[in-house]
């Protein structure tokens, strides 16, 4: 298996031969047409980029992402007209906004002073959660891999060959042992995550991760981080009868792909029942 540190993002996803760990959601959710549809940027996944780079690694953070800070111009907008309800409808908003992205570097993107401080937020109510320091401190001494890519170099019995990119790897020696993966969410409650976990098929991500990386579902976990005040933070793990029916659906997957891998015709890339009668 190829391992690489820093791989950039764009780099990373045009591997499109090796399978991935959304690939393999977005066939379980829905299909291979749709897991082959190109994942449209957002703001939702500009905050997500931004979180999992903080956490990861500040250096990068501060040379991917510029800090949009207009707290003084809207209060300058406000001092001179506090008629006004939006200012950043303005004028003069627009035109401070259109000098600041004209400033940027190649490769550098924009987020909010809001955003910002949020992720500052969680990221402090994580490393100060103690389920997150149990777990640190029982693979101890480890060492901490964050954000590294794994191709492997040989096609499986499916005839696939896949790539990973945990969040954060812990390793002795040349031992993977586990693998924590951050979430953020509006609720980190037991009764949402878990809600979250099986809309999202968290369950599929955990169990192709650990398979791709030989690494035990047992020592797999979720860090649950709330975007919104107050800024809970949660561990979970996975239950074994999880544990079976997820690696018993990833190899269904996993199977349907490679068979559309070998003929990849419009009637494979349709949803598992699109051909026949099922009744509900």
């Amino acid at each position: 298996m190829k391992q690489f540190n820093n791989m950039p993002n764009d780099q990373y996803h045009s591997h499109k031969d090796y399978i991935s760990s959304s690939f393999v959601k977005g066939v379980a959710k829905h299909s291979i047409g749709k897991a082959l549809q190109p994942i449209q940027p957002s703001q939702a996944l500009l905050f997500g980029d931004a979180m999992h780079t903080f956490f990861e690694d500040k250096v990068a953070y501060t040379k991917r992402f510029r800090v949009f800070d207009d707290t003084e111009v809207i209060a300058e907008i406000l001092e001179r007209r506090p008629d006004i309800s939006a200012p950043t409808m303005t004028k003069d908003y627009k035109v401070f906004k259109q000098e600041f992205e004209e400033c940027l570097k190649q490769g550098e993107q924009v987020i909010s002073m809001q955003d910002h401080d949020t992720i500052i937020k969680m990221h402090n109510s994580a490393m100060s959660n103690q389920g997150l320091k149990k777990v640190m401190e029982l693979y101890e001494p480890a060492k901490v891999l964050d954000e590294y890519s794994f191709f492997t170099e040989e096609e499986d019995l499916y005839g696939l060959k896949y790539r990973v990119r945990p969040d954060r790897l812990l390793q002795r020696n040349s031992e993977r042992l586990a693998i924590i993966d951050w979430k953020s969410c509006r609720d980190a409650s037991g009764r949402a995550f878990k809600s979250d976990f099986w809309k999202y098929r968290y369950d599929l991500q955990a169990a192709f991760y650990c398979q791709v990386l030989g690494v035990p579902m047992d020592d797999f976990y979720f860090v649950a981080i709330e975007k919104e005040y107050p800024y809970n933070t949660a561990v979970y793990g996975i239950d074994s009868e999880t544990q079976d029916r997820a690696t018993e659906e990833l190899g269904k997957v996993l199977y349907r792909i490679g068979e559309w891998k070998n003929n990849p015709t419009p009637q494979n890339e349709s949803i598992s029942n699109a051909n026949t009668i099922t009744l509900l």
